[in-house]
């Protein structure tokens, strides 16, 4: 029995010497150097923001948002946000509904889509509204409302 664990163990020693030698051979003593450009992050990667408008500060699951002038949402909770698509749930009101809901805002479900990528920063330039209440002929200026986006 003697013989056969010596030979076992003779058989394991020559296995992991050599990949010992291998792994550890393999580093360069000056340390690990990367060369070229640094590859750039997926689209998908970058922080998503949105702005209501030129010299607004950008903005991430606003609680409330201005879309051009006139449209206004408010009490957002967002269900989702950073991907293809961020959906809310809130409240919209504005201008183009005057006066019918001056006194009380429509219930509301909101899209931000059409993602554009700047820089170090990828911007929602779409948006839907879906407010429930709102006369057809309204409701459809809120099906494809432009986001601004800001120029890098």
């Amino acid at each position: 029995m003697r013989p056969l664990n010596a030979t076992l163990a003779a058989a394991g020693l020559a296995l992991v010497v050599p990949l010992g030698l291998l792994l550890c051979g393999c580093a360069d003593p000056g340390g690990l150097r990367v060369t070229g450009p640094a590859e750039s992050p997926v689209a998908g990667t970058l922080p998503v923001e949105v702005v209501a408008g030129p010299g607004q500060p950008p903005v991430r699951r606003p609680a409330s948002f201005v879309i051009g002038g006139s449209v206004r949402l408010a009490g957002l909770r967002w269900l989702s946000w950073g991907g293809p698509r961020a959906e809310a749930t809130g409240e919209v009101s504005g201008d183009w509904c005057a006066p019918a809901c001056g006194e009380k805002p429509y219930p509301a479900r909101v899209v931000f889509a059409g993602l554009v990528r700047q820089d170090r920063f990828s911007y929602y330039g779409r948006a839907e509204v879906r407010a429930e209440g709102v006369p057809p002929e309204q409701h459809r200026e809120l099906r494809n409302l432009r986001l601004y986006v800001p120029r890098h």
